[in-house]
């Protein structure tokens, strides 16, 4: 039989490719299955301890403890800066797929604005430590919370973490003085060494401005550790290992809270400065700076509509520091400038002017006008020697004194006290003022050096700038004759007290006739007390606003006034009832003052200075201000009985001071 195309399948060939094809498919499938076995066992075992550890690394994580950072306290004990508990929103980035889906769920659940999220990107920025969590909102409340927890299971990586934050419960009473903290930046970070960054691993927060900024070493405190377990939302499961952080040291201000509320309260609604200064210890017991702002803003972000409100008040410039910044001293400078002539020799006891009410270099026809106080009859102060230059202020005294001085032997003298340095120990950001010289001004303006700037100089005008920090310094070396204790703020470390190591101490004032201070500070006790004369006002320039206006006033006090021109607008016009003088334009006033002076038993134990902007006059405006102060610390928080001190003298303070002179 043929075979045909019509014959049927060879089933025997199919059988044998059939074969075939399983053979080789089960080679592959073998190969494959021995690639598998290879592969689990190399995973298994061979790299059993490197996937262990990076199992371990997804589980277990280590990471900061922040320290608590330090309290803040006056002398009395109680707190300018506190530590007080809030909860946090926090994201960890690692564990978040989509960033922006999140941070959009999050905005319809709680209050999350523009601000928030662009303050939350820049610290995603300098975040360096993976799987930490970054604060996205700050201050949850209860209910945001409960939004926030409810849900908690589908948001990966967000969590409510509790942390505490700086408090200021004195607000801007402290905000100057005390500073703040707020969120560490970029700039600040990079400014680090290495220990310190890493000191910083878990803290957010770094000091400013002020105290805080100054011993933001031991505020901050050193940071911890802990080894925790966590989820695959990134939760906290377990806490496995930890090495506790040391909280930064409490700290003990010579700042006394009810002083800066009285200070703060003297000022009023004037825009101004109180600096006041323990002579003895040179504690400083205020400094306040008005207006203030609020400091709580700045610990957790401050918004930029607030921080906006702030930088655009040109007018109150909260923001700026007026106890630290320079102004004209005007004539406070004087009772030191007339006991440099006395040690000079320029001048004594016995030595008068003239005075017509004005001053004219030889040779030169411009006139250096006295306006400070005219007698009932023509004009200027009449017959004039130093004590009643400084009791009534009389310029054209010193702008004689100071031509024969000349300004170098001016400048020499005047920086003994202070001016154009900064003598406190721990207001490093204190600017030092202006006290001119020759140098000075061939350096800064490229000029020489004219008569008429000593003129000017002589009454505390000119190129002669100072702060109210400088002019309580001052002040209370003139106090206390000569000796220097440089001014400070930090009291006590953790309740021990703290003596600062000084390794080139100032120096001394040394005044050959020490006679001359007691004619200095006497002269500066009939500012406040030189009463009214029968046949000419022959009074000290803040006896009517202080001593005057406090007859039952228990204990005297010393004092000058100053008022400095803003800009130069002639006595005319700012006499004039006719013509308006903008407040901005209107003079600065100025008080220096120690209490009490002149007392047999008690040496000084304030010495204040005060500085109200565009005030006027700073005998009738600044000296009631360091009335008030002195009030508070010597009656109230001293306690003294001046009248107990001295039995049997029912004499005012004035009273007995004019009966001292006059014997």
């Amino acid at each position: 039989m043929i075979r045909g195309k019509w014959q049927l399948k060879d089933h025997e060939a199919e059988r044998r490719l059939f074969n075939r094809r399983l053979t080789v498919a089960g080679v592959f499938v073998m190969l494959l299955f021995s690639a598998l076995v290879i592969k689990l066992v190399n995973l298994q075992v061979y790299q059993h301890e490197y996937f262990s550890a990076r199992s371990d690394g997804n589980r277990l994580h280590s990471q900061y403890v922040p320290p608590a950072r330090g309290l803040i306290f006056d002398s009395s004990g109680r707190l300018l800066a506190d530590n007080q508990p809030i909860f946090n929103l926090t994201v960890v980035r690692e564990q978040v797929e989509d960033m922006d889906a999140l941070l959009e769920t999050l905005a319809g659940m709680i209050s999350l604005t523009e601000d928030d999220i662009a303050q939350f990107e820049r610290r995603l920025q300098r975040n360096r430590v993976p799987y930490t969590s970054v604060p996205l909102r700050y201050v949850l409340s209860e209910e945001e919370k409960s939004r926030i927890a409810v849900i908690s299971h589908k948001l990966d990586g967000v969590a409510i973490e509790p942390q505490f934050v700086r408090q200021y419960p004195y607000a801007a009473l402290t905000a100057h003085s005390v500073g703040y903290v707020s969120e560490i930046n970029r700039e600040e970070l990079e400014s680090l060494d290495e220990a310190q960054r890493e000191n910083y691993g878990g803290t957010n927060h770094i000091g400013k401005t002020g105290i805080e900024r100054t011993y933001e070493d031991l505020l901050h405190g050193t940071v911890g550790y802990e080894l925790v377990e966590k989820n695959n939302r990134g939760q906290v499961t377990r806490r496995l290992d930890r090495t506790d952080p040391v909280a930064g040291k409490n700290l003990t201000l010579h700042l006394d809270g009810r002083l800066q509320e009285a200070a703060h309260a003297a000022l009023g609604e004037f825009r101004g400065a109180v600096v006041a200064i323990d002579p003895a210890t040179g504690g400083i017991l205020a400094m306040v700076s008005k207006p203030g702002f609020d400091p709580n803003l700045f610990v957790t972000g401050i918004s930029s509509s607030d921080y906006g409100r702030l930088v655009t008040d040109q007018i109150n410039t909260p923001l700026f520091d007026r106890s630290t910044n320079p102004y004209p001293p005007g004539s406070t400078v004087k009772p030191f400038i007339g006991l440099g002539g006395l040690h000079h020799e320029l001048v004594d006891y016995d030595y008068t002017i003239q005075d017509p009410g004005y001053f004219r270099l030889p040779g030169v026809s411009y006139r250096w006008g006295d306006y400070t106080l005219r007698t009932a009859i023509g004009g200027g102060h009449g017959v004039t020697d130093l004590q009643k230059a400084i009791y009534q202020s009389c310029d054209t005294f010193f702008y004689e004194l100071g031509h024969r001085m000349g300004i170098d032997t001016m400048h020499s003298f005047l920086s003994q006290f202070g001016f154009g340095d900064n003598f406190a120990l721990d207001v490093g950001y204190a600017r030092t003022g202006v006290l001119p010289s020759r140098d000075w001004k061939r350096a800064t303006r490229g000029e020489p050096w004219y008569p008429g700037d000593t003129i000017n100089s002589s009454i505390g005008q000119g190129y002669m700038w100072a702060t109210p920090l400088q002019l309580a310094t001052a002040t209370a070396i003139m106090a206390n004759k000569g000796k220097v204790v440089e001014p400070r703020l930090l009291k006590a470390i953790d309740g021990e007290p703290y003596e600062p190591l000084i390794e080139n101490p100032r120096p001394d004032v040394v005044i050959e006739d020490a006679d001359y201070w007691r004619y200095v500070q006497e002269s500066m006790t009939m500012v406040v007390h030189r009463p009214y004369s029968d046949t000419f006002r022959d009074y000290g320039t803040a006896f009517e606003a202080i001593a005057m206006a406090d007859r039952d006033m228990s204990y005297t006090m010393a004092g000058k006034s100053g008022t400095a021109q803003v800009v130069g607008i002639s006595q005319e016009i700012l006499s004039s009832e006719d013509i308006e003088v903008s407040d901005l334009n209107k003079d600065h006033a100025l008080f220096v003052s120690f209490a009490p002076a002149m007392h047999e038993s008690i040496e000084p134990q304030i010495a204040v200075a005060v500085f109200v902007e565009n005030g006027e006059h700073g005998s009738s405006v600044a000296g009631p201000i360091a009335k008030a102060v002195t009030d508070t610390y010597l009656l109230e928080i001293l306690g003294l009985d001046f009248a107990a001190m001295e039995p049997g003298d029912e004499a005012e303070p004035q009273d007995r001071l004019v009966s001292q002179i006059d014997e």
